[in-house]
């Protein structure tokens, strides 16, 4: 990595706890985001299934 990329990272570093988790992780948008993409790809492969027994 170059030194202006690396400066970047160091300028917008993610806040975190005190005990080193980082905030955006209890975050409410984030976890009904990932819920949502992991009942999307649930639902992906239950239809996935489904076609494959009807042939």
């Amino acid at each position: 990595m170059d030194s202006a990329a690396n400066e970047l990272l160091q300028r917008t570093e993610q806040p975190h706890y005190p005990n080193g988790e980082r905030k955006l992780a209890r975050d409410p948008f984030m976890q009904a985001t990932w819920a949502m993409l992991g009942v999307a790809g649930l639902a992906q492969l239950a239809l996935l299934l489904a076609l494959d027994l009807m042939s």
